[in-house]
């Protein structure tokens, strides 16, 4: 009866550590990243009251050993390492582990493990477990110094540091993008033409230049040696004009027009075939020609030229222009405004010319041209060579170099950047350049990369925070505040990143709930109750027996 009593103690010990394994489970139903445990049993030695027999063969059969267990023990607690939900919490820096990966942790004596990932970046600007100090690991060398950048990760510590406030170094624009929409009904530049009302005649008919001055039909007297005309206007830019042609009876149309030709450095004097004197700008744009042609009051000869003055046929225009502008930035974060003008040419095709304001620099090639679009608006070249390609360069003050800017017209055949079509014009365009910021928050990838977010809206990667794997997680030792340390049943840890084998995406703006099923731990709760009444009543019963032979005795 006292082998009873002991299995039966056995078996209450054992049903203990199971309710005491769901208590905990229980305990922890809402801590971050817990795993739960589960309870396995072993049956204990046996005595053997008769060993087995062969038999004789023909006459009689082999006996089985008759054996008695001394009850039962835990075998064994194991982790569950079933992922738990993902919470949602919307703070960066709260980070979970979609997968079989740990964060790896320094304690300042050894190297822990975890599944909880609420940090926080300490006064020293180093993340941490706030609950325990601990400094979170990185990986690799993202956010290290290099040659041409300066990082806040220091070559051979793995601690991460997160400087909130640090100054990013701007970037200077190398591209700008150009989008929008020339009309398609934009008019070229147009030079102003002056020409007399009346065509001038001969005998009835458009005379020609060879057409002498007394044969035309407006003339009354005919002139004679010694008679002058009087010419006189305004020239292209506005300044005044007077010449005196000396005339005769051999003196001809070509003569007159040669002679107003001459008088005018900003425009050109033709006849038509009309008989019409044209007098045209040689440039495009607003032009102020006036012309009069006068006799001379000392003449003896005379033609009626106040009759036929001279009008404008065409104004003078600059092509259509759309306008518009783009903030770059230099090799020092500066911040500039360049002005963007595209203009209609003669042909059809469009330049661009940019500006900049004198006190922030110089203009050294502004010009692009050649810019064509083909019968469906969609653009078709862009740029020539030299000057005039479709890179700009500046000079922008402060800097000692000039800075070329490659301009991006769009797909040539697409519509994705200039279009020309019979819409509203449009300019707009965006870099690639930004100016210094300071560091205002983080954003962390499925890979782990720690990416800055600078107050200019820049990125910066910052660190790559180290995840590591084990061949047995089952193995590993529970530390208590949600860690694990390295164990022989463990097997050796492997560090890396983040979607690298097995170790599972870096989830930034959640934590991992608890895996407890509580539905699950309850019926445990009432299977190990039923388990320890019932070894609670074999030691009853064994006692009650041994109650009832102490009587005998009596």
């Amino acid at each position: 009866m006292a082998n009873a009593l002991i299995t039966g103690v056995s078996g209450l010990n054992s049903h203990q550590k199971m309710l005491e394994v769901i208590g905990n489970n229980l305990a922890n139903l809402n801590t971050t990243a817990y795993k739960s445990r589960r309870t396995l049993f072993s049956d204990l030695f046996y005595e053997t009251v008769r060993a087995s027999s062969d038999g004789t063969p023909g006459v009689l059969g082999g006996t089985n050993p008759a054996q008695v267990g001394s009850g039962s023990q835990v075998s064994q607690v194991d982790i569950q390492f079933s992922q738990g939900n993902l919470s949602a919490t919307g703070a960066p820096l709260d980070l979970a582990i979609e997968g079989d990966g740990f964060f790896v942790v320094d304690t300042g004596a050894e190297t822990l493990y975890t599944r909880a990932g609420a940090l926080q970046v300490d006064e020293d600007g180093v993340l941490v477990d706030p609950s325990t100090g601990y400094r979170v690991q990185r990986f690799g060398t993202v956010g290290e110094s290099t040659g041409t950048n300066v990082g806040f990760q220091v070559a051979g510590d793995a601690d991460i540091r997160i400087p909130f406030g640090a100054t990013i170094p701007g970037q200077a624009t190398a591209n700008v993008g150009l989008t929008g929409n020339l009309p398609a009904n934009a008019v070229g530049p147009t030079n102003e033409v002056l020409q007399n009302q009346i065509a001038w005649t001969a005998g009835g008919s458009a005379a020609n230049s060879l057409a002498i001055l007394n044969s035309l039909d407006s003339n009354s007297v005919d002139y004679i040696a010694g008679d002058s005309l009087v010419i006189s206007g305004t020239d292209a830019d506005g300044s005044a004009v007077s010449a005196t042609l000396n005339v005769d009876g051999t003196t001809t149309l070509s003569d007159l027009v040669s002679q107003i030709d001459g008088a005018f450095s900003g425009a050109t004097a033709a006849l038509d075939a009309n008989g019409r004197i044209v007098l045209t700008a040689d440039d495009p744009g607003e032009a102020f020609l006036s012309l009069s042609i006068s006799d001379d009051p000392g003449n003896t000869g005379g033609t009626d030229f106040s009759g036929n003055s001279f009008v404008v046929t065409t104004d003078g225009s600059d092509g259509d222009i759309v306008r518009g502008s783009v903030e770059v930035f230099d090799t020092r974060g500066g911040a500039h405004t360049i002005s963007l003008s595209l203009q209609k040419q003669f042909d059809g095709s469009w330049s661009l010319n940019a500006g900049l304001d004198p006190s922030e620099g110089s203009v050294l090639d502004g010009l692009v041209t050649g810019i064509t679009f083909n019968e469906d608006g969609s653009l078709f070249t862009a740029g020539g060579t030299g000057m005039g390609d479709t890179s700009l360069s500046f000079q922008f003050s402060g800097t000692s170099t000039a800075q070329e800017v490659e301009l991006s017209f769009g797909t040539f055949g697409g519509y994705d950047g200039l279009t020309e079509l019979a819409t509203d014009a449009s300019l707009g365009a965006g870099q690639d350049g930004f100016g210094a910021g300071a560091l205002v928050t983080v954003q962390v990838s499925a890979d782990g990369i720690v990416n800055g977010i600078a107050s200019n809206g820049s990125v910066v990667p910052l660190a790559q925070i180290a995840v590591a794997s084990f061949r047995n997680p089952g193995g590993l030792e529970s530390r208590g505040q949600n860690y694990y340390a390295v164990s022989l049943s463990s097997g050796s840890v492997e560090i890396g990143s983040g979607l690298a084998g097995s170790r599972g995406a870096i989830r930034s703006g959640q934590l991992e709930q608890s895996n407890v099923d509580i539905a699950e731990e309850f019926t445990q709760l009432i299977i190990a109750q039923r388990g320890f009444s019932a070894n609670a009543r074999t030691i009853t019963i064994a006692d009650q027996i041994l109650e009832e032979l102490t009587n005998l005795v009596r």
